[in-house]
């Protein structure tokens, strides 16, 4: 499944993305040297190579996030997850079209990613919709990050609802309403560190999902457990396409998702009359975990 964010070379229509270098895998951190020293900015690299540097990647092209099911086994999957920014500036320097690679463990048997063993969170880009989260679970264990110096909280649900009037549009098709919505809260984040950057805000995270497969329509603000994988703990995202074409809609009954939108996808959805469900690796899990959730209560009350 792949996921979209346009951008444009106009103020309003930059994108950025934070890495924190202490964060980010050797192989990203090596990506990013290459692509400095190819356009011959090494006055960069010092940056890169510092541990408790905040950065800045602008992006005035597009940004595709790609995840891709592995290894599924009845307890776990890995998730492989591609990061693609176009057209990328590490202020000063332009590296172009940059592409970042990571893989995360996922428990099916609690639906959370593991990262060296420890809990960082659950998939963004799909929810169980026989088995929605509760208020107050977690979305990211963002509160590892004051490990590191920063200071903020852990990013959990705050409501899950249905949305019932209007039509989201996506690149591989148009949903029908009702469409299910799970908000966090807001906790502020804030760093600073002498030669190591600045950064003070909130986290957020807003997802929309389809009520017969469960799979991510839209996102707000970043797929944080996937990205804080690839070191990178925030960003301010903002898709000029779906600003664009919800200028045209009457936005009342219909609209574009504003941040990352579903691109490109292998599931085959169910015709609207026919209530079938898609054949994919995703209905796998999805069966999974309903038996682990009724294998689970029945060990509650038998115990």
């Amino acid at each position: 499944m792949t996921y979209v964010v346009f951008s444009s070379e106009d103020r309003e229509g930059l994108n950025e993305l934070f890495p924190f270098m202490g964060l980010m895998p050797d192989q990203a951190r090596n990506t990013l040297l290459e692509k400095l020293r190819s356009r011959n900015c090494t006055d960069e690299e010092d940056v890169i190579l510092n541990p408790d540097y905040l950065g800045d990647l602008i992006v005035t092209d597009k940004i595709l996030v790609t995840f891709t099911l592995t290894n599924v086994t009845n307890t776990s999957a890995w998730v492989e997850v591609d990061l693609e920014l176009h057209n990328t500036t590490i202020p000063w320097c332009n590296i172009g079209n940059v592409t970042f690679t990571t893989a995360l463990l996922l428990n099916l048997t609690d639906g959370y990613y593991y990262l060296n063993g420890t809990r960082i969170g659950r998939p963004s880009f799909f929810v169980l919709p026989h088995y929605l989260p509760d208020r107050r679970d977690l979305i990211f264990k963002s509160s590892l990050l004051k490990s590191h110096g920063f200071s903020t909280d852990d990013l959990i649900v705050g409501n899950v609802s249905f949305r019932s009037k209007k039509l989201v549009h996506t690149f591989v098709k148009t949903f029908q309403p009702p469409v299910i919505e799970v908000r966090s809260n807001q906790p502020p984040i804030a760093y600073s560190r002498e030669g190591g950057g600045y950064l003070s805000g909130s986290l957020m995270y807003e997802g929309l999902y389809d009520i017969d497969t469960g799979i991510v329509l839209g996102i707000r603000d970043i797929p944080y457990p996937e990205f804080y994988a690839l070191g990178i703990i925030g960003g301010l995202v903002h898709n000029v396409y779906s600003a664009e074409k919800n200028e045209e809609l009457d936005f009342s009954r219909e609209y574009w998702p504003y941040g990352f939108v579903l691109y490109q996808t292998n599931i085959e959805f169910p015709k609207e009359e026919s209530g079938v469900k898609p054949d994919s690796i995703l209905k796998y899990y999805l069966l999974i975990g309903i038996l682990t959730l009724i294998t689970s209560t029945i060990w509650r009350w038998r115990k």
